[in-house]
């Protein structure tokens, strides 16, 4: 019984980290870092240097219209800034 619950448990882990594998691919086909929270401080929303890098997506962010944060690549000049010139997700707070 022990063997089973242990096979079934690699099983499902191993599925998990392809299913990240693949979903972050999706976000950036053919990206070769993967992407990071940038949480929005001030400033032009379209500008790299109005975000500073976080650990994860900032816990007052969701739903209404303000920009609240993004999940892009880092920015190869300075990985503490977004990357926004390629495709992104952006996060927006009340």
């Amino acid at each position: 019984m022990k063997k089973v619950f242990f096979g079934m448990l690699v099983a499902v882990t191993a599925i998990g980290g392809s299913v990240a594998t693949y979903a972050s691919t999706l976000i950036n086909p053919g990206s070769k870092t993967a992407p990071a929270w940038y949480r929005y401080v001030s400033g032009d929303p379209e500008s790299p240097t109005s975000y500073t890098a976080t650990d994860a997506q900032p816990a007052d962010c969701g739903g209404g219209d303000i920009t609240c944060a993004v999940l892009a690549e880092p920015n190869s000049l300075n990985p503490e800034q977004p990357d926004l010139s390629i495709e992104h997700t952006t996060v927006f707070k009340l």
